[in-house]
């Protein structure tokens, strides 16, 4: 392979961009072309929210035993037997590091602690100063721009069930005060209670269990947490435009070999993907998404770019149109099944299978880290992952693009006769 071949092949094209207003004008277009949705999205989607059972909740509890007339209570122990009875989430009853240590990698998607006072707080409601406790809710907000409001509403349910039982419980034991005062003195039970804290009291019996939500990587707003999809999805899109409206293949040119044509011809292509990647870039400043880290997230952009434009662009160049179906088709799986809207767990089987396989599972999750916040045990895998996809790729097209090469490009030249292609 003469890499003064290959050389001469990317002047000329870059040559023909110039020359050719039509050329010039058609790949401005490739380049700023938006996005699309696919209809798969929708439907493998349907019904997200019946499907939370396989999302993993942490629960810890720290609650300590207390002592009410002679009877030892833990109300932490009732919310967790309740919680058992729920099939709801995935629920894991796990320490308190392990819970901590979950929401930051992402392993749980929220965590709720109940803490060492819990049952003591609640019984507060028998002293002259009643105080209310409070539930830890942990959430990780970059996981999964679904996912976190999914926990969102579950740690509200479980507030309101705590509540309820609280308030059964606490009101047993107001009943058997006022009959005991009724029976130990003349005074009013009603005078009775006029001695206790009342703004504490009305504030008890309101809600006598807050939450205190804690959020590890907090996104500012659901445009920011659902970027890192859009933009690997912009970047592959704009891939298959490309390989789709541009040739890959040098017909009739008997001059070149193959792998001087393959690696000649993919140098136009890297550079339209990476302008393509530019106005995306400019565009998500301009918007003001939220980016922790604004050099992390144009290098991974333009990482992915490389890697998914080498993909794409071998595919086709190898297997001609064929790989052009190829490439929609796994654009078709990545959309649903590559957990970038909804959580992947609440997908059908066959999608949580792939979704370990496909180039945008990695591409996303590490945007995320860029954009949302850096988590580098799980960022650097995915970068592994990306460039193993990538070296992977040019080796194999190495290997096997002079074997296919005669037979695609006479497919090829066969659907150009036929007029239709």
């Amino acid at each position: 392979m003469g890499i003064e071949k290959v050389t001469h092949i990317f002047k000329n094209d870059l040559h023909s961009l110039v020359k050719n207003p039509a050329v010039m004008i058609t790949i401005i277009v490739i380049i700023i072309l938006p996005s699309l949705y696919a209809l798969l999205n929708v439907e493998a989607c349907w019904d997200p929210y019946g499907n939370t059972d396989n999302l993993d909740f942490a629960i810890v509890n720290n609650d300590i035993n207390s002592t009410y007339n002679g009877k030892s209570l833990n109300f932490g122990d009732q919310v967790v037997d309740e919680l058992k009875k729920n099939d709801d989430f995935d629920w894991k009853f796990v320490s308190e590091d392990n819970a901590r240590l979950g929401v930051e990698n992402g392993s749980y998607y929220a965590a709720i602690i109940i803490p060492e006072n819990f049952t003591q707080d609640i019984l507060s409601i028998d002293s002259q100063n009643p105080s209310k406790t409070s539930l830890t809710y942990l959430i990780n907000e970059k996981t999964n721009p679904v996912a976190s409001r999914m926990s969102n509403n579950v740690a509200n349910e479980i507030q309101e069930k705590i509540n309820y039982k609280v308030i059964q419980t606490v009101d047993s034991v107001a009943f058997k005060q006022l009959a005991q005062l009724g029976q130990a003195t003349q005074q009013s039970p009603l005078v009775q209670l006029n001695m206790v804290n009342e703004t504490g009291v009305d504030d008890y019996f309101y809600s006598p269990v807050d939450i205190d939500r804690e959020e590890m990587f907090s996104v500012e707003n659901y445009g920011s947490e659902v970027s890192p999809f859009y933009i690997v999805l912009s970047i592959w899109v704009g891939c298959v435009i490309s390989v789709a409206l541009i040739k890959t293949r040098y017909l009739g040119q008997s001059k070149y070999t193959p792998l001087e044509l393959y690696f000649g011809r993919m140098g136009l292509f890297i550079l339209i993907a990476l302008l393509q990647s530019t106005v995306t870039l400019i565009g998500a400043f301009w918007l003001g998404i939220q980016i922790e880290n604004p050099v992390l997230f144009i290098a991974f952009t333009y990482m992915i770019t490389v890697v998914f434009i080498v993909l794409i662009y071998s595919f086709v160049s190898i297997f001609g149109n064929a790989g052009k179906a190829i490439a929609i088709v796994l654009l078709v799986f990545q959309i649903s099944s590559t957990n970038g809207i909804y959580p992947v767990y609440v997908m059908n089987s066959f999608l949580q299978t792939i979704s370990p396989v496909l180039p945008m599972t990695y591409a996303i999750d590490l945007l995320r880290n860029a954009l949302l916040g850096m988590y580098w045990p799980n960022a650097m895998p995915d970068i592994y992952v990306l460039v193993g996809i990538l070296m992977g790729i040019l080796l194999i097209s190495i290997l096997i693009k002079e074997l296919f090469d005669k037979a695609a490009n006479k497919f090829e030249q066969s659907l150009i006769d036929s007029g239709l292609f």
